[in-house]
């Protein structure tokens, strides 16, 4: 049997997706895989988690994201290295003497330590090599799995007030445009996240229909995505979008923008617009609400993509990736 670590950030009442998406591939490839985990300590340095991550038996070492920087600690076992999005990397540009640390510690010298990498996306790894030419022959791309918990349910008839479900609410999640789009009319944004104080009251002076929930289970992130009657998700820029393959694997349509991850998560089977552009949204919005004909093929095209993120598929990829290690 297969030794891995699995080795996560600490925990947060308000960010699990990452843990989700590998508690999901440990749970598969439970009885093929010994797996063990390690989680940051935050109440811990940096320099203490580091030195606390070298006492880790022998074997494979999966970082699975965020925390790249433990990489530095490990032994000299075989690692792998899980990059979800450089987000947080371009954004820290814009302040020098961050970026250096960051560049040098999240991510230059644990990318030269991992004998493996993967990616969430073909748009990530371009991202990473652009960045970090010398990682091309470890990088593989590995697609995020949908959790076993989102199960198809048909959607009969359509909420009176159509129901619009958008889950994040960071910057680049484009709240402000959906704002924006649905000004004027009687749909309801179901928001999951924190919103910041300024759509907050953009949508109090637009007397907008809304509710925000944050620090959702699984289970109650299923029943919102059967509540809702369309997932927008066209976020200005994102690593891969989870919530798309949710969305359709429930059977709800999905709008998401016309670039980026989400043009390669989503192809042809969800509405595509571009983000910034606030008469595009309002558009794939009605055309929507108003023809259940167009709605339904846009599920039915949606329930065959989300099939091909599959937990047995990508949990397959993952152990081959161990057994190629392992050997």
């Amino acid at each position: 049997m297969i030794d891995v670590t699995y080795i996560y950030r600490e925990f947060r009442e308000t960010a699990f997706s990452i843990e989700g998406i590998f508690d999901v591939v440990r749970k598969k490839l439970s009885g093929t895989v010994n797996d063990r985990s390690f989680h940051f300590d935050a109440t811990k340095s940096r320099v203490r988690n580091v030195l606390d991550i070298r006492k880790l038996p022998a074997g494979i070492n999966h970082v699975t994201g965020d925390i790249y920087f433990l990489t530095i600690g490990l032994r000299k076992s075989k690692n792998v290295v899980t990059i979800h999005d450089l987000g947080h990397y371009e954004h820290l540009k814009q302040f020098p003497l961050k970026f250096i640390v960051y560049h040098l510690f999240w991510m230059y010298l644990p990318l030269r330590k991992a004998d493996v990498i993967t990616v969430v996306s073909e748009t990530t790894k371009a991202h990473l090599l652009k960045a970090f030419g010398f990682a091309k022959d470890k990088v593989r791309v590995v697609y995020n799995p949908v959790k076993p918990i989102f199960k198809y349910s048909k959607k009969e008839t359509l909420n009176t007030k159509l129901r619009i479900l958008q889950v994040g609410s960071g910057w680049q999640k484009n709240l402000n445009n959906l704002i924006e789009a649905v000004k004027g009319t009687n749909y309801h944004l179901d928001i999951v996240g924190l919103p910041d104080a300024e759509s907050i009251e953009k949508m109090q002076r637009f007397d907008i229909l809304h509710t925000i929930s944050s620090g959702l289970t699984d289970v109650q992130l299923y029943q919102k995505y059967l509540d809702c009657d369309i997932l927008f998700f066209a976020s200005i820029q994102e690593g891969f979008g989870m919530p798309i393959i949710e969305a359709q694997a429930v059977g709800r349509p999905v709008i998401t923008s016309n670039v980026g991850a989400m043009l390669e998560v989503a192809q042809d089977t969800a509405v595509l617009v571009e983000p910034r552009n606030v008469a595009q949204i309002r558009q794939a919005i009605d055309a929507l609400a108003q023809d259940k004909n167009y709605y339904d093929l846009i599920v039915e095209k949606g329930l065959g993509n989300a099939s091909k993120y599959s937990i047995e598929h990508i949990a397959d990829e993952y152990l081959n990736i161990y057994k190629e290690l392992a050997s």
